[in-house]
């Protein structure tokens, strides 16, 4: 069985250790150097070194989710002077019972030293702990902002579509039922249309980013039911760049721009309309431009709630975090719409 460590562990034992050696090694220089030429034992540089190990351990395992509030750190001194004070005892006990009197009668000579290097080291020790476990909190709230931030942007993003699939529903039904009395046979297509218009938009649900053909053959799906509705006085054109064939799009991104167009373009018109879409990729962004005729003085009143052009606005915003992917623009009678995808490797 493999045991894996976790980045705190290894700090926690990296960092004992460390501690442990370089103790040793300064605990037995300054013995060697204080009796010099006589020679020396290791064991109270050990005991010493094992001791302040211990210790840290002891931070490590009881402080390992303290994060100290305000106006604490007379605590965190009074937790430090008892742990230098139990490294200190540890000492003192081991050498009286196991050791030769050398090595205690040095350990009271530089107890004064010692107790003041226990002291700032083990503060030290501690004060990288909180701080570890400040970072550890804050990488968890973090966390937790962005599930939520992200489950907040999901569910706002799948009421958007739900609140575009009635408006185009009720529509189609309304004309369905407009047809059955004079046209039946179209009345039926478009009734055949229109379910698999809307058990695509079904299997769509769950994807937030689909393959650029599938949209657009979601999207004629559309037009052909628009098409039933106002005959051949609809037209659309698509042309569309092979570079572009692998973009990634928003599902059901294209579908409200194209409402909007047939909106302004057909509604209280009698004559042919014929509606232009342009899609090309230029440096790793998708243009998509839907260009459609329209009468001013219809314009001005079907204005409307603007519903379908905010959705795109709001739905490209959450996603990519940008407000400059729709621009929309009257140039001598012409709507010109264009919708800008990012398109990320």
């Amino acid at each position: 069985m493999i045991f894996k460590l976790t980045s705190k562990n290894r700090l926690v034992h990296a960092s004992s250790w460390t501690i442990c050696v370089l103790y040793f090694l300064l605990s037995y220089f300054l013995l060697w150097w204080d009796h010099r030429p006589k020679p020396v034992t290791p064991y109270e540089p050990i005991i010493g070194a094992l001791s302040i190990t211990i210790c840290c351990y002891l931070i490590y395992s009881t402080l390992q989710y303290y994060l100290p509030r305000k106006n604490q750190y007379l605590k965190i001194t009074l937790i430090c002077f008892i742990l230098t004070a139990v490294s200190i005892g540890l000492c003192l006990f081991f050498l009286k019972q196991f050791f030769d009197d050398i090595s205690l009668n040095h350990f009271f000579e530089v107890l004064p030293y010692r107790f003041i290097i226990n002291f700032l080291l083990l503060l030290c020790v501690i004060i990288i702990n909180i701080f570890w476990n400040i970072q550890e909190e804050y990488e968890e709230n973090k966390k937790r902002k962005e599930e939520s931030e992200r489950i907040l942007r999901d569910a706002e993003l799948y009421n958007l579509r739900q609140q575009l699939q009635p408006h185009f529903l009720f529509n189609s039904l309304n004309s369905i039922i407009a047809l059955i009395g004079i046209k039946p046979d179209e009345a039926r297509n478009m009734t055949f249309q229109l379910s698999d218009f809307l058990r695509g938009t079904m299997r769509k649900d769950d994807k937030q980013l689909i393959p650029l053909n599938d949209e657009i053959s979601h999207l004629r799906l559309y037009l052909d039911i628009e098409k039933v509705r106002f005959g051949h006085r609809l037209s659309t054109t698509f042309n569309l760049q092979e570079e572009a064939q692998s973009a990634r799009v928003p599902s059901m991104i294209v579908q409200p721009l194209m409402e909007n167009a047939i909106k302004f373009g057909l509604y209280n018109v009698i004559g042919h309309v014929e509606i232009t879409m342009d899609i090309r990729l230029d440096n790793h962004m998708l243009y998509i431009t839907i260009t459609n005729p329209f009468d001013n003085d219809q314009f001005e009143t079907k204005k409307g709630t603007g519903f379908g052009l905010s959705s795109i606005q709001r739905r490209l915003f959450l996603l990519y975090g940008r407000t400059d992917l729709l621009d929309v623009t009257i140039k001598n009678n012409i709507f010109i719409s264009t919708l800008k995808i990012p398109q990320y490797d």
